[in-house]
């Protein structure tokens, strides 16, 4: 893997410090994020859905399972990255961002059991209508916030003249992780410009539905961003890889669609107006439906090219994370309404994104003082991952091509039916991404535990 010059020679203690606690909140989301995706699986399979207290329990889960897995899981993961590649030693700004997103999580996770909840399904970002979890959401977006603006501010620092001249793997790992917080601080403008313009009128799941639309969509980017870099990082030093400039100019190019999604606003009539809501939920749908992928779907290509070429074997990391992503895209261009096929679609766009960072998670250990995992067992761990999210997306997909809907429980009877049928195949594939999760969990923590002790990160 290509970590090697991640952290900066005299500065290692404290970035690693840093960089192990936003590690930790993403293994701890992790953690949180599979119970709930356990209790999912089991409400939609066939005789089991049952014996669960009815829809809103399942809704209740979902959206803990979605914001955990996701929201939680990548900000916090690239506060890992962002922390290892910082030139500068963190200061209090960055501390105070990291407890402020553990605090956030925590908020988030234990709200159902601190008062009266009631699940709103909005879309990249769904809440609980709970001042408890409103209230840890807010702090975990402030923290995210906190991180980016410190990665950005950095970023504006140093030479990006040199950076962009420059032909060596650490200039393109931090013009990546300064790009993918240029994005992040995009989507924040977008969101705030959302809430500015909000009809007053509008609440409820209306309200979050608008309010996540657009930034969520921006903040797709940085997860792409986020995700090259990992490819990158999982191939072997070994493998002669494009220029420099070629692989910088490839990320700028994925993130610019973002970066210039406030001009896309300035396009649009004002959000209040019914038809310009319409016209602006089109805009960010089509600015990620034919903006996002090709930049990924060519690196990813070229990238197994080289491997062929010079008779390198991919990483099981790199080959899976491409696999769920093409497997994703392919599904998104059958989509025709909120059936499951939109579930499917997006577990393998996500999934390709957390399988990157679950492979990449075991190149940082060693950046960090820590002993990697055994291959064996890491090629394991990831391939229970991939392919139990490849069994869940056939059997999402298969229920989705029979009209079922999207963020149900579904229908709990045991009568066999196609629907049926890929219910099972989802239920199977859950199973072994869970499992998968939790080796993934295992592995780190085994190799963290150190960490506990005063002893935690030894370099050198």
């Amino acid at each position: 893997m290509r970590l090697e010059h991640m952290l900066a020679p005299e500065r290692d203690e404290a970035a690693a410090h840093l960089a192990l606690g936003w590690l930790l909140l993403a293994t701890a989301a992790v953690a949180a994020s599979s119970l709930f995706a356990i209790l999912i699986v089991m409400a939609r399979v066939p005789g089991l859905g049952s014996l669960f207290p009815g829809t809103e329990f399942y809704r209740v889960a979902l959206t803990l399972h979605v914001d955990l897995s996701q929201w939680v899981w990548f900000m916090a993961f690239a506060g890992t990255l962002w922390s290892l590649g910082a030139r500068r030693a963190p200061g209090a700004w960055q501390w105070t961002a990291l407890a402020l997103g553990a605090l956030g999580a925590l908020l988030m996770a234990l709200s159902p059991v601190l008062g009266a909840i009631r699940p709103l399904m909005s879309n990249y970002i769904p809440v609980l209508d709970s001042p408890w979890f409103l209230a840890g959401l807010g702090i975990y977006g402030v923290a995210v916030l906190m991180v980016a603006l410190a990665v950005a501010t950095e970023g504006a620092n140093f030479d990006l003249r040199r950076v962009a001249s420059a032909n060596s793997w650490p200039d393109v790992l931090r013009l990546g992780l300064f790009l993918a917080a240029a994005v992040v601080l995009t989507a924040l403008a977008v969101l705030i410009h959302a809430y500015a313009t909000m009809p007053a009128a509008l609440g409820g799941h209306a309200f979050f539905e608008a309010l996540f639309w657009g930034a969520g969509h921006v903040w797709q980017f940085c997860l792409t961003t986020l995700m090259l870099l990992a490819w990158l990082g999982l191939c072997s030093p070994r493998l002669a890889l494009p220029s420099g400039r070629t692989l910088k100019f490839l990320l700028l190019l994925g993130a610019l669609p973002a970066l210039a999604a406030p001009l896309l606003l300035a396009l649009l009539p004002p959000l209040p107006l019914s038809a310009a809501t319409t016209e602006y939920f089109s805009a960010f749908t089509h600015l990620m439906q034919w903006t996002s992928w090709e930049v990924p779907l060519f690196l990813g290509g070229l990238l197994l090219i080289l491997h062929w070429r010079q008779r390198a074997v991919p990483a099981t990391g790199l080959s899976l994370s491409m696999l769920l992503l093409v497997s994703g895209i392919v599904l998104g261009a059958v989509i025709d309404g909120q059936t499951t096929l939109v579930t499917a679609h997006y577990h393998g766009t996500i999934g390709a994104v957390t399988l990157a960072f679950m492979g990449l998670t075991y190149g940082v250990l060693p950046a960090l003082g820590y002993a990697m995992p055994p291959r064996p067992r890491i090629d394991l761990q990831l391939r229970l991952y991939g392919y139990g999210i490849l069994l869940m997306m056939s059997g999402l997909a298969g229920a989705g091509l029979m009209g079922a809907p999207r963020k149900m429980a579904g229908n709990v009877g045991v009568e066999f039916s196609v629907e049926a049928l890929s219910r099972m195949v989802l239920g199977l594939g859950g199973s072994l991404a869970t499992i998968g999760i939790l080796m993934f969990l295992v592995l780190v923590l085994r190799h963290l535990w150190p960490a506990f002790s005063p002893r935690a990160v030894r370099h050198g």
